[in-house]
């Protein structure tokens, strides 16, 4: 009897990772659809997908540990893949994940720039500033200067400087619902 219930639970996942990876296919605007965000420094997600060899390094390096892989029940295609939520845990930008990622899925850029994961967006109804109470954890908390300012006692997310980080986010005093939220770059709409 147990080697039966191995077998159904082999199976079910199996059926779960095809079933993830066929409605993977149908969809041909992959980066579009994408509503997770990869690691700083993280390729074109069809690019990213071919060249990440889903070793976990990056989740390894990591030392705020916010870097996380996909498990087979998303789908084949994501399997082993690394995605953080910087909504949870702040990412700090140390480029360890690129500097130690064996493939060119996750890179440095040569003039050091790594490109925004993500774009904070003020949550109006659960910030506090928006309440009339004064607060600016969030402003100073940012490590971008320009990229959160304050209009009129109130957050305001300037997209050319804001590159997700999520920093803004751990700082918010709101407990249950965060003032702020990180979205990912092609689920902006």
């Amino acid at each position: 009897m147990k080697e039966l219930l191995n077998r159904r639970e082999f199976l079910t996942g199996n059926l779960k990772s095809a079933l993830g990876l066929f409605g993977q296919m149908i969809i041909p605007t992959i980066d579009q659809e994408r509503t997770f965000i990869r690691p700083p420094g993280a390729q074109d997600e069809i690019v990213f997908l071919t060249s990440c060899t889903r070793c976990g390094i990056c989740r390894d390096v990591c030392p705020v540990t916010t870097i996380q892989l996909f498990n087979i029940e998303s789908g084949a295609k994501l399997a082993g893949t690394p995605f953080l939520n910087p909504n949870e845990i702040a990412c700090t930008y140390c480029n360890e994940c690129s500097k130690h990622c064996p493939t060119d899925a996750l890179e440095v850029p040569e003039n050091g720039m790594v490109p925004p994961i993500g774009i904070a967006k003020v949550m109006k109804k659960n910030c506090i500033a928006y309440q009339d109470v004064m607060c600016d954890y969030c402003i100073r908390a940012c490590p971008i200067s320009g990229a959160l300012t304050l209009e009129n006692g109130k957050p305001k997310v300037d997209s050319d400087f804001c590159n997700g980080c999520g920093q803004c986010v751990a700082s918010c005093i709101q407990h249950d619902t965060k003032g702020l939220y990180v979205k990912a770059l092609s689920s902006l709409s």
